[in-house]
């Protein structure tokens, strides 16, 4: 009985650090369809802004498929904070448009419509009436993203160089349960990450960060406090990272569609991919406690 209890709690230990990387999110695991994409990067930086609106429930972000206009209303809303937290993606949808930001909720977005939606029409495009992907906004959008974007989504610049020391906090949230929160300390200075932060060009495990240098960072009021923490942090590339970028096909070769879904293996290392290991010791912990609730019974 004793082992068995022992052996409950190593479980446990060994399933609980595994939660607290959960909600950290790069190319890797923020949608399942990102692998081949030539925007990838983009794709997450623009969704730390907030700028790609998150679609609970939603695995794939689809980047080769026509952006509609439908998406980019709802997008830009929620950008714009139209609608109330409890608003249905519909109403944030509407509210865009009774705002002007698109014209319509019907086929499919333009640059001229991305362009009004989040820069007031005060981009030089080429081709303004050309309908464009999803991998292409935030391509066009993180090319002229500029200090007013920032401003509007409430962020302010972070820190840049060299991570020297990551370190974690055990503390309870609003609804009482322990939460794990990370400390990266850049030139001496700690700086706390939020609960959600978007990763750019590094793995989601903040212990793996330190000796990386991080190109640039952005940081946000979290939870309603007026303390600013990191929600967006881009590193650079690492050597291998550019060899590997260097050596693949380009995005819109066949022969890279050609394993579309699958799990990339060199990107296996830098992000989060299926726990098979937390899914393992889950297994074990309930044939455990299956095994001690039918044995007191026997007894």
């Amino acid at each position: 009985m004793k082992r068995s209890l022992l052996l409950l709690c190593m479980l446990l230990a060994l399933i609980m650090p595994t939660n607290a990387l959960a909600h950290i999110t790069n190319e890797q695991n923020l949608y399942e369809d990102l692998q081949y994409s030539e925007a990838k990067a983009q794709i997450v930086y623009l969704s730390g802004l907030g700028v790609i609106a998150a679609d609970h429930g939603t695995a794939l972000f689809s980047p080769k498929e026509k952006l509609t206009r439908a998406d980019l209303a709802y997008w830009a809303g929620s950008f714009f904070k139209l609608a109330g937290k409890e608003a249905k993606h519909e109403e944030i949808a509407q509210a865009a448009v009774a705002k002007g930001l698109v014209p319509s909720l019907e086929g499919n977005a333009t640059y001229e419509d991305v362009n009004q939606a989040y820069f007031q029409g005060k981009v030089q495009v080429e081709k303004a009436k050309d309908e464009l992907t999803r991998e292409a906004f935030a391509q066009f959008v993180y090319e002229h993203r500029g200090k007013t974007l920032y401003e509007q989504a409430g962020f302010s610049q972070g820190p840049a160089g060299k991570v020297d020391k990551v370190t974690s906090l055990e503390e309870k949230d609003a609804a009482g349960n322990s939460t794990k929160s990370y400390i990266v300390k850049i030139a001496d200075q700690p700086y706390k990450i939020t609960a959600h932060p978007k990763i750019v060009q590094a793995p989601v495990d903040p212990t793996e960060w330190e000796g990386r240098t991080i190109e640039e960072s952005w940081m946000v009021s979290s939870d309603g406090s007026q303390e600013k923490q990191l929600q967006l942090i881009q590193f650079t590339k690492s050597a291998e990272q550019a060899q590997q970028a260097a050596s693949q096909p380009a995005g819109n070769d066949p022969a890279n569609h050609a394993n579309h879904g699958q799990a990339d293996p060199a990107g296996q290392e830098e992000g989060a991919g299926f726990p098979f290991v937390p899914v393992i010791l889950v297994v074990l912990l309930v044939g455990i406690v299956g095994a001690l609730f039918f044995g007191r019974k026997r007894k």
